[in-house]
């Protein structure tokens, strides 16, 4: 209030054309006798001292420019780059870099598409997309093009990344496989949009792909598709494709494909569950705790790796016996006449029905492999008058002369 004062009484000496009396007035308000003659000779305006302009971040300006110059570039992609090359180097935090860029004009024009937020609860639903059409530089000038499959949960917005060369039917459930293993469960559905991956469009008519829909109900979830051209219903994960646009500082700087695959499937997947999200505000991995606990079982691992190998359809024979590779493996009489599914993984056989495991055998150079029950339960539904223990002697010697059989027919064909 003081100082107020002194300045309005200087305003008026000045415009009156009179000289203050400096010593009286620092007596009165206390304040310096120079103090008092710089504001008359300011027109009665404090004298402010300029500021220094200078930045630590000035000395990363050139790079901070050329970083910004980058196709898809945004400032928080610039920050994660920088944090991952300099650490705890840098002069400042993120919203510090944010705040240099706005100082010194190094701005991005950034296009935000309004769409209506709506929440689901935890292990309802994810959303998944490709991000299609990527091309990146390595360091010596290779171009690698690409896509990247993203899932993201609903309820949490946690995130997974998965580098693809391509985006057919098998590329997709490698990918959401890969996805779901690494999320550690299932969600009650997945909504995504009409990708050529997962279903064919006829007119107004619709069909999802047979092994894709093979997939979804062994997995014991359903599989929602937007409306034709509305993806916006998919909001959550079409707003975590932006995350992917955070590789392009590296551009030219990695120096191999496996380096740019662990860079989307870890680093980039990692920091982008790190961020507070603008819906929840909170970070993606604080909520994922919470929403890990309502996901449904993933189902064995056997029948999911089914999915990533070739296999045969067959309909089971009065033999009980199926056809693979030259050699015959047996199913239960329960089986004849119906179509089994048949995979080889990590030299086994697994035979399904329906998604259901009804047979396993270690594939061998028999001609013939008759599992025990199976051959002693398709002698009692014919021989109806033995006994169960002359079913299982007659069993065992019968294997044993098709063992020896199988051995010599082996040798022959040599």
């Amino acid at each position: 209030m003081h100082k107020r004062n002194l300045l309005g009484e200087i305003r008026i000496m000045k415009d009156l054309n009179i000289k203050p009396n400096f010593s009286a007035l620092q007596r009165e308000y206390g304040v310096d006798r120079h103090t008092i003659k710089k504001y008359y000779d300011n027109d009665g305006i404090p004298e402010r001292k300029s500021k220094n302009s200078q930045s630590k971040w000035d000395s990363y300006l050139e790079e901070l420019d050329e970083l910004l110059k980058l196709p898809h570039v945004s400032y928080k992609s610039v920050w994660l780059y920088l944090s991952h090359k300099y650490g705890d180097d840098l002069p400042g935090d993120y919203n510090s870099l944010r705040n240099y860029f706005y100082r010194t004009g190094m701005r991005k024009t950034l296009h935000n598409t309004p769409h209506v937020l709506y929440e689901t609860d935890p292990g309802k639903q994810a959303q998944f997309d490709w991000k299609e059409s990527l091309s990146f530089h390595l360091k010596d000038g290779s171009l690698i093009e690409f896509n990247v499959f993203s899932l993201t949960l609903s309820y949490s917005r946690e995130h997974i990344f998965i580098y693809s060369k391509h985006k057919g039917t098998d590329d997709f459930l490698h990918c959401f496989i890969k996805a779901i293993n690494k999320i550690g469960g299932v969600c009650e559905e997945y909504l995504t949009d009409n990708m050529s991956a997962i279903v064919s469009i006829n007119g107004n008519n619709r069909k999802i792909n047979s092994k894709v829909n093979a997939l979804f109900k062994d997995i014991n979830s359903k599989l929602r598709l937007c409306k034709v051209a509305t993806p916006e219903t998919k909001g959550k994960d079409e707003n975590a494709n932006k995350f992917i646009n955070w590789i392009y500082p590296y551009e030219y700087k990695l120096e191999s494909e496996e380096e740019l695959i662990k860079l989307i499937e870890d680093t980039i997947t990692s920091d982008a569950n790190r961020q507070i999200n603008t819906g929840t505000m909170m970070p993606p991995t604080t909520l994922f705790a919470k929403e890990k606990e309502y996901l449904k079982p993933l189902p064995s691992k056997i029948l999911l790796d089914s999915y990533l190998n070739n296999h045969t359809k067959q309909t089971v024979p009065p033999t009980l016996l199926v056809y693979y590779k030259g050699n015959k493996y047996s199913v239960g009489s329960d089986y004849v006449s119906k179509t089994v599914d048949i995979y080889e993984i990590s030299n086994e056989l697994y035979i399904y029905y329906q998604s259901k495991l009804i047979a396993k055998h270690t594939i061998t150079q028999n001609k013939i492999n008759y599992a025990k029950e199976h051959y002693q339960e398709g002698l009692s539904l014919s021989l109806t008058n033995k006994t169960a223990d002359e079913i299982e002697e007659m069993a065992s010697n019968n294997l044993e002369k098709l063992k020896v059989l199988g051995e010599v027919k082996q040798y022959g064909d040599d």
